[in-house]
């Protein structure tokens, strides 16, 4: 019931926007189609059936409304409704999930399944429909279908659907990218004077657009494209801004051409970034944790080293060797040791600072960097920290209480002239000159 409201509405303020123009330019694209399919998809197949008959219903009960015939209003109904069936049903049997818009595969799928089978699928019954029974000429009500709804899909359901998974993290530091979004606001603001049009301004958004998705995300990318897209629609609809200056049908197509590549374009571009991004995380982290693994730390460790010719302040190293993670392992199995090892790295993450650094070099050996020490006793504060929080007891997925300790070695230096791999070699040593001491202690190694 809520869906079939949802299309109603959504069918409802299209034909408000088309009555503020001259009649004849028509809407972009067809958001309902967006919601359609993205619901579908968000949805599990069981639900489908009671889904697809609000869609028929919210469809074919406004079409009688503004006047269409019964047998019109008929097919409308069931192009709608079978439309993101078929998307849906495609999606699913080709990833078998809901799809990650940030991964290429899963992009590719969601346009050749959604934005091009479905919404021919939507064309043929809806215009051939009153075309077989004298109503209506197929031509070009088959072709304005397929491209209103092929656009609706690619500027509403990424949203949607980017909306409905976990938020993921910028692939760039936020600092740099907001200049990229007020170029944006910049370019859409200047959108419905004329000049924009004689200067190409509306097509320099599409890069920026790409832009945008290159450094924020998927989920900033598809935001960024609605936006664009409510505009241009908005503006087309009521005949004025750059896309309603060439005439009724080319006007329409070629902002129906500019949508679909905004989409397209900084979709591939936010996917592409994230896989680059994502293929770096592998070489530089660790598969099980997530922690930097030793490259990383090492690159870190020489960031540190350059800053500290600037402010004056120590560099700190814990290097932390877990005690008794043999014992789990050979009694729990090494799922358990797996589940010991990522609690620990999520408990030294929790007592760290933001702009400290928490590695794992293997096996069960972390190191936490400290960066811009001020005072050799907060580097003893935060290994006071570490060792309660190691050695909280830890409940496994299958029951069992398990209990790991630390030995802590440590080591600070002012050096600028000394390389990453030896202070961090100094930092091994102190820690094992703790292990021979005893288990579960703490030995700073102070330069």
């Amino acid at each position: 019931m809520g869906l079939a409201l949802v299309y109603a509405a959504l069918y409802k303020l299209v034909d408000i926007e088309t009555s503020f123009g001259d009649g004849t330019t028509g809407v972009v694209f067809w958001p309902a189609a967006g919601v359609t399919v993205s619901v579908l998809i968000l949805r599990p197949r069981r639900e489908w059936p009671a889904y697809c008959v609000a869609i028929c219903a919210g469809d074919g009960v406004t079409s009688l409304l503004n006047g269409a015939s019964v047998w019109s209003s008929l097919g409308s109904g069931v192009a709608n409704g079978c439309e993101p069936v078929l998307s849906a049903v495609l999606v699913q049997r080709w990833l078998g999930r809901v799809p990650d818009l940030s991964r290429r595969r899963d992009l590719r799928v969601f346009i050749v399944a959604a934005a091009c089978i479905g919404p021919a699928l939507g064309a043929a019954i809806g215009a051939g429909f009153p075309w077989l029974i004298g109503e209506t000429p197929l031509w070009p009500r088959l072709g304005r279908w397929y491209i209103g709804d092929a656009v609706g899909v690619l500027v509403v359901a990424p949203l949607i659907i980017s909306l409905a998974r976990p938020p993921a993290k910028p692939l760039f530091k936020l600092s740099g990218s907001w200049t990229f979004a007020v170029l944006a606001i910049a370019l859409a603001v200047a959108m419905p004077w004329g000049w924009s049009a004689e200067l190409g301004l509306p097509f320099a958004l599409i890069p920026v657009l790409g832009l945008i998705g290159m450094h924020l995300g998927t989920r900033a990318a598809a935001a960024s494209v609605c936006v664009v897209g409510a505009l241009v629609e908005t503006l087309t609809a009521a005949g004025s801004g750059p896309f309603a200056t060439d005439g009724a049908f080319n006007g329409l197509l070629v902002a129906q051409t500019y949508l679909a590549t905004c989409a397209v374009s900084s979709l591939t571009a936010a996917a592409l970034m994230t896989g680059l991004v994502s293929r770096e995380d592998l070489a530089l982290r660790d598969s099980l944790t997530g922690l930097p693994n030793r490259r990383l730390l090492i690159e870190r460790l020489a960031q540190a080293r350059q800053r500290m010719t600037r402010f004056h302040n120590g560099i700190g190293l814990i290097y932390a060797d877990l005690d008794g993670f043999k014992q789990v392992n050979d009694v729990h199995g090494h799922a358990a040791g797996d589940q010991v090892l990522v609690t620990t790295a999520q408990r030294l993450n929790a007592v760290v600072r933001g702009n400290d650094t928490v590695a794992r070099l293997g096996g069960d050996e972390f190191v936490v960097l400290v960066d811009d020490l001020a005072a050799h006793g907060a580097l003893q504060h935060l290994m006071d920290r570490m060792i309660s929080a190691i050695e909280t007891p830890i409940t496994l997925d299958d029951g069992p209480v398990v209990r790991v300790g630390a030995s802590l070695g440590s080591a600070v230096t002012n050096d600028t002239h000394e390389s990453p791999d030896d202070f961090l070699e100094r930092a091994d040593r102190a820690m094992y000159a703790v292990k021979r001491a005893g288990r579960s202690s703490r030995r700073p190694s102070l330069a």
